[in-house]
């Protein structure tokens, strides 16, 4: 028995000393987590990121300095990783159009300041948690300058990505806020969001205002489809549709099979295309539910080949409320293919014919609905009727509230339900 009983006290011991160990190992590790190591790179002394990511104790974080141009490709791997500048112009070009010229997977990375160019994508974050992208220029890529793939979460804050190949900012499949940053002269989109991606642009995860410049991309301004969904607030979407092709969607808020909340203080204004253009999706405009403007402005969209300040086409649905839409050209509004929209405390102004007996306001066609809400709004001095419906299937309700007043070709021209 007491053999037994020694031997049990001494298995007792050992599990304590094991346990207490791996206790210290762990309290070990947080602690060196929180003590930042620092190295920097000469890139023109021949140093390279990639070795200096290989160097060190992969659990403790390193801060990586870049002095001068580094010609290379990082794939960033590990966790708790930041590169910044050493000084002003520190640069990642990478050499070959085939490869991205960052690519992270660790989670809890931060590029700060940092200029990247050349390559692939200019950073793609596949799969990772946390990519903070801030104060950084991200230009000339081959595609484009920032995607979020795969599962991967970040922020891209108080950035410059310009010039890329293809789309500004991608969120694929995963989840970005894109807040106080210049994104434009980009190939195709300002800011993409696609396959059941979900974005915060121009408000942050504390739901602060941070807004963006989205101007002068090729294609649409901000692009939302495939399930995906979005807060747009206090950005300014501006002159994109620059593509000479005429095939090319040119819209400053492009949604397709996605939702959006188009919170307040965006100013969505003399893109070639219509201002805010959804097909079998739905938009709230004007949510009170934040700490700043419900106002969104809509002013000097469209053209011939695409109207409208607002259009709305198969099955869509809007619920409109303080939105200033004026000097649009064809339409102010325009609901199509059995689309539907509440209206409420928005004033509809000044829009412009692009051909004769366009210029309403407000125009339903093919089975469309209008329902006018309270508090009122103003509808008045565009170039057709106010309120227009040009099928018998098309029809409104509650129309005081919309506030029609004079026009050029009338006021109601619609039936009610």
């Amino acid at each position: 028995m007491n053999a037994r009983h020694s031997l049990a006290c001494t298995i007792a011991a050992l599990s304590l000393v094991a346990l207490h160990a791996r206790a210290d190992s762990d309290k070990d590790r947080e602690r060196d987590r929180d003590k930042d190591r620092s190295t920097t790179v000469d890139c023109a002394a021949g140093d390279t990121i990639a070795r200096a990511l290989r160097h060190g104790d992969e659990r403790k974080s390193l801060t990586i300095l870049v002095s001068g141009t580094c010609s290379e490709h990082v794939v960033i791997n590990r966790s708790d990783i930041k590169l910044a500048p050493a000084a002003a112009g520190g640069t990642i070009s990478g050499p070959d159009p085939a490869i991205d010229v960052i690519r992270v997977t660790g989670s809890r990375v931060t590029l700060d300041g940092i200029t990247v160019t050349g390559g692939r994508n200019g950073v793609t974050a596949d799969g990772a948690a946390g990519l903070i992208v801030q104060n950084a220029l991200v230009q000339n890529t081959g595609r484009n300058g920032i995607t979020y793939a795969h599962g991967a979460s970040g922020i891209v804050d108080g950035a410059t990505v310009t010039g890329n190949a293809r789309d500004g900012v991608a969120i694929d499949a995963a989840q970005g806020t894109v807040i106080n940053s210049q994104v434009n002269q980009n190939a195709r989109f300002g800011v993409g969001v696609f396959n059941g991606g979900a974005a915060r642009i121009g408000v942050d995860n504390f739901n602060n205002a941070g807004g963006n410049v989205i101007s002068a991309n090729a294609s649409n301004g901000i692009q939302i489809v495939f399930g995906s969904t979005a807060l747009i607030a206090m950005n300014q979407v501006i002159g994109n549709g620059t593509s000479t092709d005429p095939a090319a969607f040119k819209f400053g808020i492009n949604l397709v099979n996605a939702t959006a909340d188009i919170v307040g203080g965006n100013t969505i204004s003399g893109n070639t295309g219509s201002g805010i253009n959804l097909a079998r999706s739905s938009a709230l405009l004007g949510d009170p539910n934040f700490a700043f403007t419900t106002v969104n402005t809509i002013t000097a969209n469209g053209s011939p080949a695409s109207t409208g300040g607002i259009s709305a086409f198969q099955g869509s649905t809007l619920s409109i409320r303080d939105a200033v839409i004026s000097n649009n050209v064809g339409f102010g509004v325009i609901l199509t293919l059995r689309s539907s929209a509440q209206i409420g405390s928005s004033t509809i102004q000044n829009n412009t014919a692009s051909v004769p007996g366009t210029g309403d306001g407000i125009r339903l066609q093919f089975g469309s609905a209008v329902i006018g809400l309270a508090p009122n709004g103003t509808v008045s001095g565009n170039a057709g009727f106010g309120l227009s419906c040009i099928d018998g299937e098309s029809s409104v309700v509650n129309t005081a509230p919309l506030g029609i007043g004079i026009n050029a070709l009338g006021g109601i021209n619609c039936t009610g339900f």
